[in-house]
């Protein structure tokens, strides 16, 4: 229910009225980040308009959720043509049909095509949910169509509140490094990210003392970890410059892979050039791109990690 979801409730309460009455737009667009249960208000507003008390296997007919298929980072223009066939039918309860896309910018360009004709002319009794980071990365025509609704973001305190009923954890130093995004958060579970955050430490400290080439640890990084570990950089190179530039003096909670970079006097145009490159690789690897993607990661992190290891200024 959407109670298990505080910083949602507002978000949900201020629709729920119009999509109960269907007096609601034939699509919405949910803005924000990920991990925070954007997926979730989705579906809360979908089995509002529905009439379904809870989502159960006997119902879910009427609701049909598009994401990229197993082994692909792409959504297809079959897939929304799917979509398309399945809003046209017959309602099970007679109350509507529902289409959610997610994420939406995954479509691609034929797929995004196909969905905009869905959208100017929408079936009788149906609503499209698109969710997104932002609309920048949607076609401007999907967006112009869309009711824009800007998910609520979940506070620090509502954070570790939720984050702690469901895992007896100390979790504040994990969001230090990802920040406040419990759904995402507790999907990975506390083990794995203290594992991966120490393992970042280690090898941060190794480069900077010189005790661990870059090739080594692009080489260490498995497909399935690249994307933490990027993400976990470019927090780390994020939190360096907002501790330097605003003269915060505040270490609490910062784990010694970061700690041991703001022992260094590191230039700061650079660190704004490799989080631009760190954006780029992660753009990457979510859309699938480079057909030996371990080779092609590789290739990419050794001179990232070289930057690093360089970014000393030696006076």
């Amino acid at each position: 229910m959407i109670n298990e979801y505080p910083w949602l409730r507002e978000t949900y309460q201020t629709l729920e009225k119009n999509i109960k009455e269907h007096k609601n737009a034939h699509a919405f667009l949910i803005l924000g980040n990920s991990g925070i249960g954007r997926l979730a208000l989705a579906e809360f507003l979908s089995d509002t308009f529905l009439g379904f008390e809870e989502s159960n296997s006997s119902e879910t007919i009427d609701k049909v959720i598009i994401s990229p298929m197993e082994d692909k980072k792409t959504i297809s223009i079959d897939q929304i043509r799917s979509l398309k066939d399945s809003l046209l039918l017959t309602s099970l309860k007679g109350k509507g049909k529902v289409g959610i896309i997610y994420p939406a910018e995954s479509m691609t360009y034929p797929a995004a095509n196909s969905l905009l004709k869905i959208l100017e002319e929408p079936p009788k009794d149906t609503m499209i949910i698109l969710i997104s980071e932002s609309s920048g990365k949607l076609p401007r025509t999907i967006v112009s169509r869309s009711q824009i609704i800007n998910c609520g973001h979940p506070s620090f305190d509502q954070t570790i509140k939720w984050l702690g009923e469901r895992e007896d954890a100390d979790w504040i130093s994990i969001l230090s490094v990802f920040g406040n995004r419990p759904v995402l958060l507790s999907k990975i579970g506390h083990e794995t990210l203290i594992n991966q955050i120490n393992s970042m430490s280690s090898q941060i400290t190794g480069l900077i003392d010189g005790k661990i080439k870059p090739s080594e640890i692009s080489d260490s990084w498995k497909s399935e970890d690249i994307e933490l570990n990027l993400r976990v950089l470019y927090s780390w190179i994020f939190q360096y410059l907002e501790i330097r530039l605003l003269k915060s003096n505040d270490d609490q909670n910062l784990p010694n892979g970061l700690k041991r970079m703001l022992d260094q006097n590191i230039d700061h145009e650079r660190c704004f050039k490799l989080m631009d490159e760190i954006i780029r690789l992660s753009e990457l690897k979510y859309s699938g791109k480079g057909l030996s993607w371990n080779l092609h990661i590789t290739k990419l992190l050794n001179p990232l990690f070289v930057d690093m290891s360089g970014m000393k200024e030696y006076v």
